[in-house]
């Protein structure tokens, strides 16, 4: 959320809360395929909302 939302860099997020910038990438791919896996089935829906 930090490197998204907030805009902050690895970098940044990984001196913050003490970790390698490799683990902050690591985390950072795990969740966004996690994301995608959960929200695969509902992209049809998301893509009609956007466009009516």
């Amino acid at each position: 959320i930090k490197s998204r939302i907030e805009g902050k860099k690895y970098k940044e997020i990984a001196e913050e809360l003490n970790l390698s910038v490799n683990t902050v990438e690591g985390q950072i791919s795990i969740a966004l395929k996690k994301l995608r896996e959960e929200l695969k089935d509902y992209l049809p829906l998301l893509i009609f909302l956007f466009i009516c």
